[in-house]
């Protein structure tokens, strides 16, 4: 998947100049402007559009940067933000909202590289066991070592996780086991994925997950059994 990026700057120009530097970089990078903050905040709550990474400029009219990045941390702590500005007076107030980088104005192209650099690397380790999950505008970025298992019910997928919580989003098993490692999960049912590594008990026709009883329909029961003791030995 091409890693999304959002350039937040009123100035045209500056937009401009960063997105043709950010396409050198990698012309697969998804690169999207938005003129102010206010642009980008309607875009990712109605989760149409969610980025990696956001480029996002200190002085714009009506909201700052600072404030955009302040309401973007209100629903999402995973987006790497990365302050833009002419002045290196707002450090601070970067690292109140936990800035990826900050980056002066003009840019030096060698210098953002390398905060590419960087970030590119710890995206790609993270995505290797992570999953997003938007539901109702809100974006939850999960490791996927944390998912117990999945159930598809009236369309929606719930995401019972180790800590307790239960995540839904709309969706399709066929869809989800797609994006979810190989290597830990397993679709045992009709309306079941389970996560092997959690499998606490395997009868002939059920997984059990700590308190839960999962399933095995006759279709899946050969490949659950195999799946499962290749993963348990």
């Amino acid at each position: 998947m091409p890693i999304k990026i959002a350039v937040c700057d009123d100035s045209e120009k500056d937009a401009a100049l960063l997105s043709d530097a950010l396409l050198s970089y990698d012309p697969l990078f998804e690169v999207i402007t938005f003129p102010g903050g206010q642009a980008l905040l309607d875009e990712l709550s109605e989760g149409r559009f969610v980025p990696d990474l956001v480029f996002l400029d200190i002085y714009m009219p009506g909201l700052d940067g600072i404030e955009t990045a302040r309401k973007i941390r209100s629903f999402s702590n995973d987006v790497r933000l990365i302050i833009l500005s002419s002045s290196r007076d707002h450090y601070p107030q970067a690292y109140e909202v936990f800035a990826f980088n900050y980056l002066v104005k003009p840019f030096d192209r060698k210098r953002l590289y390398a905060i590419l650099d960087r970030a590119i690397d710890e995206l790609r380790k993270e995505n290797d066991h992570k999953i997003r999950i938007q539901y109702k505008g809100a974006i939850h970025t999960i490791d996927c070592r944390q998912i117990l298992y999945v159930e598809s019910r009236n369309k929606l997928l719930l995401f019972y996780l180790k800590d307790g919580r239960k995540l839904q989003r709309y969706g399709k098993l066929e869809e989800i086991l797609q994006q979810l490692p190989g290597q830990y999960f397993l679709r045992c049912h009709q309306s079941f994925v389970v996560n092997l590594f959690h499998v606490t008990e395997f009868g002939d026709n059920y997984f059990r997950i700590g308190h839960a009883i999962i399933s095995i329909s006759r279709k899946y029961g050969r490949e659950a059994k195999e799946r499962y003791y290749a993963c348990l030995f």
